[in-house]
């Protein structure tokens, strides 16, 4: 009878191995083409956003030293305006380039399983740094450009700190709301999810963790 048991279990165990190694090979593909999919986008917001920094801080600091002033006529509010806004740009563009929001695809390995639990740890890194970055360009950017405001009010009037934080305020948030998200968005939506329960009973209580791995 024993015999048979353990005949039972081993052919139950051998036949879960193959459907096991199966599902893990199709996660590790899907997860493999999303993290292919947001190296590409990431690499492009980068890019993107570096060139489009430095060409206001070109176009500015050229404004500024030509004292050229498209409409209008040229003074020394706009001057001061123009390189506070050089400055700032030049700030954005060095982010995208000294600090990049970057994705790590794992090898490819011959163990699916192995190779998926190494493609949930980079998406788990991804999802880290698209919130992070979303956040700190939210705040990094207003803190800039309070900066640059407090520093024309000081040398101009409020005025000019003014109308400079209004022009360059909302580059912030396009930005971050332009910046590819989908890893962030997937990993909250497959993250192990914990609940807690607590039982009371006559002489004891329990404390259940019930969780999905």
């Amino acid at each position: 009878m024993r015999s048979l048991v353990v005949g039972v279990v081993a052919l139950v165990v051998l036949a879960a191995v193959p459907r096991a190694e199966a599902e893990c090979a199709q996660d590790a593909d899907r997860l493999r083409s999303h993290l292919e999919e947001a190296a590409t986008g990431v690499r492009r917001w980068n890019t993107g956003w570096a060139i489009a920094f430095g060409g206001a801080a070109v176009l500015q600091a050229t404004l500024a030293v030509t004292e050229t002033k498209p409409f209008g006529t040229f003074d020394q509010d706009y001057k001061e305006t123009m390189y506070v806004g050089a400055a700032k740009a030049t700030i954005g563009a060095a982010s995208r380039l000294v600090l990049p929001l970057r994705v790590s695809i794992p090898t490819p390995s011959a163990d699916r399983c192995v190779e998926l639990a190494a493609l949930r740890d980079a998406l788990a890194t991804i999802a880290r740094k698209e919130r992070r970055t979303f956040w700190l360009t939210h705040l990094g950017g207003f803190a800039l450009n309070v900066s640059g405001a407090l520093l024309l009010w000081h040398r101009r009037s409020f005025k000019v700190g003014a109308i400079s934080f209004l022009m360059s305020f909302p580059v912030g948030p396009l930005s971050a709301y332009t910046m590819p998200r989908r890893s962030w968005h997937l990993y909250r939506r497959e993250a192990p999810t914990w609940s807690v329960g607590v039982g009371l009973g006559e002489s004891a209580a329990t404390l259940n963790l019930v969780g999905q791995l």
